[in-house]
């Protein structure tokens, strides 16, 4: 196992993992090289890298690391800015509401479901990968992301289920939520870089 940040806290990922996720982000920059510009083909190889680790790591231990996704924040910020068409400043307050929102929005539904709950249903984590999905998407791109997230955990549920590997989704059912909106980023933010 590879510990990649703050001490004794170890993430559950391999070395060859590692590899293979930064194989797939380069292999994943070369095409948009191909297709698109030069600085989608670097920021898309970065994304695509840090979102699969991400998604490896989460699946595992419930656990996002900051180490992750934190850099991906400002890195969202420059590539729209530096990509994106238009005045920078507009760019960057458009970012920067969308990060603010992002993050609001799953705080303010980490703090309402442990007051009902009282228990941890998303993580500072989550919000955080939420923070950087509005940099990376925007607002108007959000609610795409939002909504790709939850359906694919919805059907990775309903699958488990239908494989006999867990029972039927309940209130107790956990879900490793950034593997989830961590692809669903990396999905709409290329859908929105080939349709530009």
């Amino acid at each position: 196992m590879l510990g990649l940040a703050r001490p004794f806290v170890h993430f559950d990922i391999r070395l060859r993992e590692v590899l293979g996720c930064f194989a797939a982000g380069v292999i994943f920059g070369c095409f948009l090289w191909a297709v698109s510009t030069a600085i989608a083909a670097v920021a898309g190889a970065y994304l695509l890298t840090v979102m699969l680790l991400v998604t490896v790591i989460d699946s595992r231990q419930f656990l996002i690391p900051d180490v992750l996704s934190l850099p991906a924040i400002p890195l969202g910020l420059l590539y729209a800015i530096g990509a994106m068409p238009g005045s920078s400043q507009d760019i960057l307050a458009e970012r920067l509401a969308a990060i603010a929102i992002a993050g609001g929005i799953f705080y303010a539904i980490r703090g309402i479901y442990m007051r009902l709950r009282g228990v941890e249903g998303l993580g500072l984590g989550d919000v955080k990968l939420a923070m950087a999905a509005g940099a990376w998407v925007g607002i108007a791109a959000l609610p795409d992301t939002c909504l790709l997230a939850a359906l694919s955990a919805l059907l990775a549920i309903l699958i488990r289920k239908a494989m006999g590997w867990s029972p039927g989704p309940g209130m107790m059912t956990s879900v490793p939520f950034g593997s989830f909106i961590a692809p669903a980023i990396a999905a709409v933010w290329l859908y929105e870089t080939l349709a530009s």
